[in-house]
């Protein structure tokens, strides 16, 4: 008797950790989601800026830049993920258009 109750007593330890890690995991996902619809709000609010009179050399660089400020700010969860805030210069040349947003690393896996 006593080894049926054991082998019960496991079975719910089992479903336990399942029902737990498939919440985390839906837990994540929502997080993955929220972050890119976080960095679209940046790409937007980045191309509504007044672009000062520089040239079309310079503004292609400040893709680049972004890319490098974001990696420089979210060093401290590089290891989880990197942020992307895609970005492109417009057929004008003159302005920044939202080419996407994105997330790579582990929690792009997700």
């Amino acid at each position: 008797m006593a080894d049926a109750e054991v082998v019960k007593y496991n079975k719910a330890v089992e479903k336990l950790c399942v029902d737990c890690a498939g919440e985390v995991s839906k837990l994540l996902l929502s997080c993955k989601r929220t972050i890119i619809t976080r960095l679209g709000k940046l790409t937007s609010d980045i191309t509504r800026l007044p672009v000062p009179d520089m040239s079309a050399a310079e503004l292609a660089k400040v893709p680049d830049q972004v890319d490098a400020i974001l990696i420089r700010a979210g060093s401290a969860y590089a290891s989880v993920l990197i942020l992307d805030a895609m970005l492109r210069v417009d057929g004008s040349g003159k302005k920044l258009a939202p080419a996407g947003a994105g997330v790579s690393g582990a929690l792009a896996l997700v």
